[in-house]
């Protein structure tokens, strides 16, 4: 068994999310095997490794996403600020509006950009101002400028960048804690990688984000803390300078200087 191990130099900051001994199967195959990580608040942390790693499914250990997987079976715990997220009264609904997720490819629904942003909230019950709302999360989301003359156009004729940002306001209305992003900018150009790039730069300000990515560079330029899973094991954990110039394992750094992966 791969042990899990922190290099000398590791994030500093209260955990808003933790996991021990967190396993995940679907069927017999463990995707993720024993994992134990704490991942500070107001920070931003890259999850990397190669493709099956079990990345993504670590990332939807966190808010239950893994849930609508058939099959799926998790031992060991995911904590938020200290409470188990999988104890038998925790409502997973609540999860995710705490926990909020973007995924790889842009998925606005059909509707207008206002209803895109004001949906999720008016069903669960807000009671604020939704005019207000919106505009404080595409604001938040770095888009008002680029829409607020075209609220009532389809959220679907935005350009993709625009379209991922969209997505980002749409979680942002939730007013969750935490915003996990599952490959974010894979479909995205170059240019409005950057923009996104920027805006989580401006988010962890009030946000902790968590986002999982095959660009290294990417991981490098934008976040604070990494971690590197491969074969389901978290291999590293440490500030993302370390991981990068002195990583304490081998694998760590054959992988990202590219020599596997």
């Amino acid at each position: 068994m791969v042990e899990n191990l922190q290099s000398g130099a590791v994030p500093v900051g209260d955990a808003i999310l933790s996991c021990r001994n967190l396993t995940v199967r679907y069927g017999a195959v463990a995707a993720v095997q024993e994992v134990t990580l704490d991942i500070p608040e107001h920070q931003i942390t890259a999850i990397i490794g190669p493709s099956g790693c079990g990345k993504s499914t670590l990332l939807r250990a966190f808010n239950r996403m893994n849930d609508f997987y058939l099959n799926v079976t998790t031992e060991g715990q995911a904590l938020y600020r200290g409470e188990d997220l999988y104890a038998a009264d925790v409502d997973p609904v609540e999860v995710r509006r705490r926990i909020g997720m973007v995924f790889q490819k842009p998925n606005p629904f059909p509707k207008s950009i206002f209803q895109n942003v004001a949906w999720a909230p008016a069903i669960s019950g807000y009671r604020g101002d939704l005019k207000a709302l919106v505009e404080t999360s595409l604001r938040k989301a770095a888009l008002w400028d680029e829409v607020k003359d075209k609220l009532g156009q389809s959220g679907l004729a935005l350009s993709g960048g625009q379209q991922q940002r969209l997505c980002i306001a749409r979680a942002i209305a939730l007013e969750p804690e935490v915003i996990l992003m599952d490959e974010p900018c894979s479909a995205l150009d170059p240019a409005s990688t950057a923009r996104i790039e920027d805006l989580f730069l401006e988010l962890k300000e009030r946000y902790t984000i968590v986002i999982v990515t095959h660009n290294m560079q990417q991981a490098a330029r934008v976040s604070d803390g990494t971690a590197f899973l491969s074969r389901g094991h978290l291999i590293e954990f440490g500030v993302t300078k370390t991981i990068f110039t002195r990583p304490a394992r081998r694998e760590t750094e054959d992988y990202v200087t590219g020599k596997f992966g």
